[in-house]
């Protein structure tokens, strides 16, 4: 078969869809030498990979919104036709209106502006109501990231549940215990001016992320005499502007870092002491992922689909219980046992989530559509 991906987004910095994207780009190569790929991508991105049939998408004056569109609905067809494209696989939901004789196979990460309406705007919601049903009607499967997702995308788009197939997101090998010189560790800490103890988050400070809660962590542990710091990693997101002023009152115990390197991100994770996610919904929520394959102990929050990642491995509670963070911060801090029990089941259950897992199903849905 002749499979087409929509690798636009590897372009963008949008940070959880274009890494799954990169990720299921690297490892297809390893598990499928029957199906014959197509590339779909802007021109200005790399084409290496010799495994992969390449159609560039030339760069357009247009705003970028409006061009992206224009090509999914008028330029993409004629590639689909011409190259005899049976299947057409896209990691950010929508495919043409144009229903031709390819099979679609949309990515629906979550049902985020179902299930969390308050954090995006009323535009925006009304945008994703209208376009979102309309690829659904037009797929003839969806993939989505985890259990949790899969039940709102049911639930808030009437959709059967066979149509529907959950698999995991698995992490870049890369991610794993790393032993750093203490030369290297050195200069990480000076460039990032971080101290040699902190807890860790990372993601887009918003709203939904509950960054603000990290403050109030903060708070209650300066209150009992703990003096750690939080570094933050990520840009600013929705609903970071009413809270900004919070920030610059905690400079002396918040380190906000807008972005790092690649290679420095992976050794950022094995630095630092702690890592905290106390988040208000996620689809995955491949940071808390990542930071368990570094061998971090992980505090996060009990709902969506952060139970599923963690298990038995963290330390899961209401993501408004700011006391039940900082109490089990403390609890690390001092208990060398617990610490160190946490870190090796982090390891483990991080061993779970795997590549082989999640492509092996993605290949298997192609297969089965033909």
């Amino acid at each position: 078969m002749n499979i087409g991906i929509d690798a636009r987004l590897l372009s963008t910095k949008i940070r959880g869809t274009s890494r799954y994207l990169s990720n299921v780009v690297k490892y297809i190569p390893q598990y499928d030498n029957k199906n014959n790929y197509y590339i779909f991508q802007y021109e200005d991105i790399s084409q290496e990979n010799k495994f992969y049939n390449y159609i560039p998408i030339k760069k357009s004056k247009l705003p970028r919104q409006l061009f992206e569109h224009y090509w999914l609905n008028f330029i993409l067809p004629k590639h689909l036709l011409k190259n005899k494209i049976d299947i057409f696989f896209t990691p950010y939901v929508f495919v043409p209106f144009l229903k031709g004789n390819w099979k679609n196979v949309i990515v629906i990460h979550d049902a985020l502006t179902k299930t969390c309406k308050e954090y995006y705007t009323l535009h925006y919601r009304k945008y994703m109501d209208f376009l979102v049903p309309q690829s659904i009607k037009r797929s003839d499967s969806i993939v989505t990231i985890s259990k949790s997702a899969k039940q709102d995308i049911i639930k808030y788009y009437n959709v059967s549940s066979e149509k529907v197939q959950f698999m995991h997101l698995w992490t870049d090998e890369k991610y794993k215990p790393i032993t750093i010189s203490k030369v290297e560790k050195n200069n990480l800490l000076l460039k990032y001016n971080l101290p040699s103890k902190f807890v860790l988050f990372i993601s887009v400070l918003e709203e939904r992320k509950n960054v603000l809660a990290i403050l109030k962590i903060s708070d209650i542990l300066t209150s009992k005499g703990i003096n750690i710091k939080f570094v933050l990693i990520g840009r600013k997101g929705f609903g970071y502007q009413k809270i900004s002023t919070e920030f610059q009152k905690r400079k002396d115990k918040i380190i906000h870092i807008e972005s790092v390197i690649e290679e420095d991100l992976v050794l950022l994770y094995n630095l630092a002491t702690i890592f905290i996610f106390p988040t208000n919904y996620e689809g995955f929520g491949l940071p808390v992922l990542e930071a368990m394959k570094c061998g971090l102990p992980v505090i996060a929050s009990d709902n969506s689909s952060i139970p599923e990642i963690i298990g038995n491995a963290g330390m899961l509670g209401n993501s408004k219980d700011y006391k039940f963070f900082a109490d089990s911060i403390i609890s690390l801090l001092n208990d060398e046992k617990l610490y160190l029990s946490m870190k090796l089941k982090a390891i483990e259950r991080g061993k779970k989530f795997t590549s082989e897992d999640h492509l092996t199903k993605l290949i298997n849905i192609f297969n089965g559509l033909n």
